[in-house]
């Protein structure tokens, strides 16, 4: 089959089923005997049930077959310049019968085309993500790709011990985000010039309705009732081995009290569950950075186990890359690793 016999299309309902049959069927050659399946409700909660909405281009052949997609979640993002639309690009995907079919530049690319002019089109600021080594050299080559950092963790040993719980401070794990979110964020915000908004609405999605929300932990930590404090725990793994991993944090960055309560729950839980390590990522410039450092953190190259790199693509914003280098500030949960 040619090129002319597939059409390339955004996704429409009732694709979802033959989206899975493809991409379940590419992550068990790619993740081995390890990988289970991604279910419908999974599906629906990250492109259906997303706030923002959903980005998608599919090759399809004649029989229904995906042959191809490049998909996206969309978040919005706080930045200097206003709230922008950031697209997260996950789960891109060719069938394995296709790969060695066209010529170059290939399906990827094909597919992918197309979902860049969209973004563009509608006015979507930033294209993002963490590609693999053969999507990220093809997508320097064809799609605009641009380079902006590898990403470092910060680990730290269990072994080290649990660090003690200030005075004056009450942590409490909790199943839904706390009303007054909000407030909390508000002083965030005003402190870092670009971030996803991390508001009621998107923490709600990401953690409570997500159907893997067993794998989290949410904490809050209080001084006098007032809410200081918010950590996003997964405990049970981390793109580390044997690790625990915070994923979301949001603190005063001059509240110390407020980021060594919540360092307590997680160096705490981490011992608890028995991991060997505890890690994070965050910018390396920030105040949250220094703040892991001066608790016991090291810094520890990616490429010791796999090398994450940060990629993006601009599509309709005044940001720049140097802004993006200077103010971006990031944990793992504002991606699909953790």
């Amino acid at each position: 089959m040619s090129l002319p016999d597939l059409t390339i299309r955004p996704y429409r309902h009732g694709d979802e089923e033959r989206i899975l049959e493809t991409f379940n069927l590419v992550f068990r050659e790619v993740c081995g005997p390890g990988y289970v399946d991604r279910t419908l409700e999974q599906w629906r909660w990250q492109y259906l049930q997303n706030p923002m909405g959903n980005r998608m281009s599919l090759a399809v052949a004649p029989d229904g077959t995906v042959v191809s997609q490049y998909a996206g979640v969309p978040v919005l993002a706080d930045t200097p310049h206003g709230p922008q639309t950031f697209v997260h690009c996950v789960d891109s995907m060719s069938h394995p019968a296709w790969r060695a079919g066209l010529k170059r530049p290939g399906i990827f690319v094909i597919t992918g085309l197309p979902f860049s002019a969209h973004s563009r089109r509608i006015g979507d600021a930033v294209l993002y993500g963490f590609p693999v080594d053969v999507a990220f050299r093809i997508g320097s080559k064809y799609l605009e790709y641009h380079f902006l950092r590898v990403i470092d963790f910060l680990i730290r040993e269990v072994s080290s011990g649990v660090i003690d719980l200030p005075n004056g401070m009450q942590v409490e794990r909790v199943v839904s985000i706390p009303p007054d979110i909000g407030s909390l964020y508000d002083v965030v915000r005003r402190e870092k010039r670009l971030l996803l908004r991390r508001d009621y609405r998107y923490l709600d999605w990401r953690y409570v309705q997500n159907p893997s929300r067993g794998d989290y932990e949410l904490w809050t930590a209080r001084r006098s009732g007032k809410l200081v404090g918010f950590l996003v725990l997964k405990p049970g793994g981390g793109l580390a081995p044997d690790a625990a991993t915070i994923a979301d944090w949001m603190a005063p960055e001059a509240d110390a009290g407020a980021s060594l309560a919540l360092l307590h729950v997680a160096t705490r839980r981490a011992a608890e569950e028995r991991k060997v390590r505890l890690m994070t990522v965050c910018p390396e410039r920030s105040a949250e950075w220094r703040t892991f450092e001066t608790s016991g953190f090291v810094r520890t190259p990616s490429s010791n186990w796999l090398e994450r790199r940060l990629v993006y693509l601009l599509t309709g914003s005044p940001l720049t890359e140097p802004v993006l280098q200077a103010d971006w500030w990031y944990m793992l949960g504002d991606s699909d690793l953790a």
